[in-house]
């Protein structure tokens, strides 16, 4: 086998022309999917910073709740009602922030970024969990933290639509921290 290729390889009589030509495809093929993958991973990245920016801003505009409580060295998201200490937090609308940070319009259950022939990405699926520290001295080991997860949906432009979309769940955290 090894013989015969090397036979073919000193063979001047321009049999090497598919060889040559399916080495070029090959290569061509290979550009494409790295192309492709670097695209994704933009796409991707940017979803991900948007995220992380929509989950801050989650997490300051708790700052009012939880400084009430700096001052007693607490700092979650507790207001007194009647004798009782209840949490306080907001929520935010964090899929407006996404919206207007990333371009992305409401379509039925999606947030989808628009593109000519069809969408660029989609978002869905958002949760915003927020863990609220402890409501006791000392408690400064756990830190306010806001949890937002989306999954994200990206169609591929390479593999003529046999391949599906790349779908995967992007997670950001953020956590205010009282500093003084």
């Amino acid at each position: 086998m090894f013989s015969h290729g090397k036979a073919l390889a000193r063979d001047k009589s321009g049999n090497s022309t598919p060889t040559i030509i399916a080495l070029i495809l090959g290569l061509l093929f290979l550009v494409c999917a790295m192309s492709e993958f670097f695209r994704l991973m933009i796409i991707a990245q940017g979803v991900r910073d948007g995220l992380q920016q929509a989950v801050i801003s989650v997490a300051t505009t708790n700052y009012d709740e939880t400084y009430r409580g700096l001052r007693e060295g607490y700092s979650g998201g507790y207001r007194l009602s009647g004798e009782q200490w209840v949490e306080d937090l907001d929520y935010d609308d964090v899929y407006y922030r996404l919206d207007s940070l990333l371009g992305t319009q409401r379509d039925g259950s999606y947030h989808v970024k628009e593109q000519e022939g069809g969408y660029e990405y989609r978002l869905s699926g958002l949760r915003v969990e927020i863990a609220n520290t402890g409501l006791a001295p000392g408690s400064a080991s756990r830190n306010f933290e806001a949890d937002a997860r989306i999954t994200i949906e990206i169609p591929m432009s390479f593999g003529w639509g046999v391949v599906p979309p790349l779908t995967m769940e992007l997670r950001r955290k953020a956590a205010y921290m009282p500093r003084f």
